[in-house]
């Protein structure tokens, strides 16, 4: 009984890995797994092959390649057209089936290549193309009805394990189909991913393999076989493995134009994968970030892609074959270019889409910027294509917190790399407001020679304040020796310390470390070879370490002084007479006739300006009082006339009653004098003596009030007078000579 008749039975709607299939064979029944060999065909499931073009364009080739193709259309027809459970036992232990399949991918003609020039070859390779996307799309699905379906799980479980999908596979996908086919592809590798993230850690490690590609472009147009020297590459090449010529084999000056035809069409066909791969799968980027495959493509772009140029001019092969390299080259710097527009684009659409934190998101954003201004070509062709400042600008409309110091170098570093002044000048204008106004650029004009006298201490010392600019917190010395590492860019030095990327030797130096001048005697020594030891050696009077030594302060024994004494020095007037010039100045008088003299009045010298006259001094109208004011006239002079005799009057009364200079003492005296007769004629009496008694009557016959008021008194107040007056009496005692004084 052939499989083939067999029917699928699942009642319970168990998942297909869990499901067995009865089977009578020769009247013995056996259970087999659905995933089973035992279901698959034995079928010859050829491989693809391109089709024939140029010197393989032979009589009969071509339809050779068509009943291949046939063939091979009707195996993929054929395994679509099997259920579930046989599909995947064909794909599973069918021995040429995932051949077959990744044969198509791998051998796919890719978009840079233009299309096959038959249209019937094109018609073929089309459907081919169809049904074998077909094929891998249901490679992804895990369920196609109720019945037939698989878990998840061991969906993922499978795929990764036995092989069906990898990301080279992914890669050849994304090639293929990503281009007119950007969101199925998309699907497709999200699927993949998600159902199974072990596939993100071999993506990683195929970054770091593409990496290492990148390096081997780079080190095989840079080497000079003949020299034992090794190229002049950044540190990021140190450890790489030297490319060595096999041992045998006769030495070469020059690559060949194949070797470079190969080199080259590996950098595109990478670079327009990785395109198409960021491009339909973002989530790609964050995978790029950790292995910081920006800077891979920086220096790729830096190091490479001219030395590929210069090659190719070194060949001197005209024809076909070097302008085609030459446009291939041109193409594979238009995907790094859209490598880096494409990553950003990613950061950008999630800050419009509102995914995730905006400030993540912008940081990320400068941190690849960042990353990739380590180099000058790979920026300042981007900035010719899609213009920087214009996507700073949206970035700070939409997040006004934005980091102004990174968004400032950003520009300045890419202003600095632009070699056309026009240019620079629009875009330095166009951006006043994003730059806050003080953006500073650098002209790459060719040096002067008065900028070339310039000492490199000075240099130094500049570079120096430009790094303490953007980070005033690093030491001086500290920021010498990461200027000496990158060589005197100070813009690396700033990048590498913002992004945390410094070499190894300087992560261990303190970032304060100040500069420490070198010895003089020291370089002396290695100059000259003879050491001195001196307590006096490298101070002001050094003739041996010092050019610049003031004699004037150099004298033999006691210097002599200029003046012998004060009065010698007071008799000195030199200094005076250096200052006669000065005060001879004050010397000039002006003459009278110079003197202005304000006296004569010359406002009325103009002749058309003559003095207009007064009309009550006219004798031809007289001024004449009206009769109705007449009589009031007369009322108020008298009025006047009485008021003014009034005041005569009263001024000698007023004359009486002024009062002198100061009182008459013999008034005062005679004052006094009277109020005390006025006292005494009343009845005056002094008031009667106070009683200060504090002795009283003797004990036991009792004190009045007084007494003991005064004692309290007496008590209370005989510390205001010393020793309770005996000084006093003392004194007095001797004033009466009882005492010898």
């Amino acid at each position: 009984m052939s499989n083939s008749s067999v029917l699928f039975n699942n009642p319970e709607n168990l998942p297909v890995e869990n499901v067995t299939i009865t089977v009578s064979s020769a009247g013995v029944l056996q259970r087999i797994n659905a995933l089973d060999s035992y279901w698959v065909e034995k079928r010859d499931l050829i491989l693809y092959e391109r089709p024939p073009s140029g010197c393989e364009l032979v009589l009969g080739a071509l339809d050779s390649w068509k009943t291949k193709i046939e063939v091979y259309i009707g195996n993929l027809k054929w395994l679509l057209g099997l259920e579930h459970y046989r599909f995947w036992s064909t794909i599973l232990y069918h021995p040429q089936c995932m051949d077959s399949l990744v044969s198509f991918i791998q051998e796919a003609t890719p978009p840079y290549m233009p299309p096959h020039e038959p249209y019937e070859v094109q018609q073929l390779y089309e459907e081919v193309r169809r049904l074998v996307l077909v094929v891998f799309s249901r490679l992804v699905t895990n369920k196609e009805n109720k019945s037939q379906w698989m878990t998840k799980e061991y969906m993922a479980d499978i795929i990764y394990n036995k092989f069906i999908f990898t990301i080279p596979v992914l890669w050849d996908i994304c090639v293929t189909y990503g281009v007119d086919n950007p969101r199925h592809v998309s699907r497709l590798l999200e699927a993949v991913f998600s159902l199974q993230p072990r596939y993100e850690a071999d993506a990683v490690q195929a970054l770091m393999f593409v990496q290492e590609s990148f390096k081997y472009i780079t080190m095989q147009v840079n080497k000079d076989y003949e020299s034992e020297e090794p190229p002049n590459l950044p540190e990021t090449f140190k450890g790489f493995s030297e490319i060595r010529r096999p041992s045998g084999s006769k030495g070469q000056d020059k690559i060949t134009m194949s070797v470079l035809k190969d080199l080259v069409v590996h950098m595109l066909d990478t670079a327009v994968t990785l395109r198409i791969f960021v491009e339909v799968y973002p989530k790609g980027v964050d995978m790029m970030k950790k292995t910081n495959f920006v800077l891979s493509i920086v220096q790729l772009y830096e190091y490479g892609i001219p030395q590929l140029y210069e090659t190719l001019l070194e060949l001197e092969e005209e024809g076909t074959q070097a302008e085609e390299v030459e446009g291939y080259i041109e193409l594979a710097r238009a995907e790094f270019i859209d490598i880096l527009r494409e990553m950003l684009a990613v950061y950008k659409n999630a800050i419009f889409n509102g995914e995730g934190s905006v400030a993540s998101n912008v940081e990320a954003y400068l941190s690849v910027m960042m990353e990739a201004l380590s180099e000058r070509l790979l920026i300042w062709d981007y900035q010719q294509c899609y213009p920087v400042q214009e996507d700073l600008e949206v970035l700070k409309q939409v997040y006004p917190d934005i980091d102004s110091v990174k968004t400032d170098f950003i520009l300045q570093a890419i202003y600095s790399n632009i070699e056309d002044e026009d240019f620079k000048q629009e875009e330095l204008h166009a951006t006043d407001n994003l730059m806050n106004g003080h953006l500073e650029t650098t002209d790459n004009s060719p040096t002067t020679s008065q900028e070339n006298d310039i000492p490199d201490k000075i240099r130094e010392e500049s570079l120096i304040s430009e790094v303490k600019d953007i980070l005033p917190h690093l030491g001086d010395g500290f920021i010498l020796k990461c200027l000496q590492h990158y060589g005197f860019s100070s813009e690396r030095v700033i990048n590498a310390v913002l992004e945390d990327t410094l070499a190894d030797s300087l992560r261990v130096l303190d970032r304060n470390l100040p500069i420490i001048p070198s010895d003089i005697l020291d370089e002396k020594f290695l100059e000259t070879g003879i050491a001195r030891l001196n307590v006096f050696d490298g101070d002001e009077f050094d003739i041996m370490t010092r050019d610049d030594v003031d004699l004037s302060r150099i004298h033999i024994g006691k210097k002599k002084e200029k003046y012998r004494d004060l009065g010698a020095m007071l008799d000195d007037k030199t200094m005076v007479k250096k200052r006669i010039d000065i005060y001879s100045k004050y010397n000039l008088v002006c003459d009278e006739e110079a003197v202005y003299s304000d006296e004569y009045d010359d406002t009325y010298d103009s002749d058309s300006v003559t003095p207009t006259a007064d009309v009550a001094d006219d004798a031809r109208r007289p001024f004449v009082t009206p009769r109705a004011l007449q009589q009031r006239q007369r009322d108020v002079q008298e009025e006047s006339e009485d008021e003014s005799e009034e005041v005569e009057e009263e001024k000698p009364r007023e004359g009486a009653k002024s009062m002198d200079f100061c009182r008459n003492p013999e008034e005062m005296r005679a004052r006094r004098e009277a109020n005390m007769a006025a006292r005494r004629g009343k009845g005056y009496r002094p008031p009667p003596p106070r009683n200060t008694d504090v002795v009283g009557k003797q004990r036991g016959q009792g004190q009045e009030k007084e007494v003991l008021q005064n004692r309290d008194k007496k008590e209370k107040h005989k510390s205001s007078r010393g020793n309770h007056s005996r000084r006093q009496g003392a004194q007095w005692k001797r004033s009466q000579g009882m005492m010898p004084s």
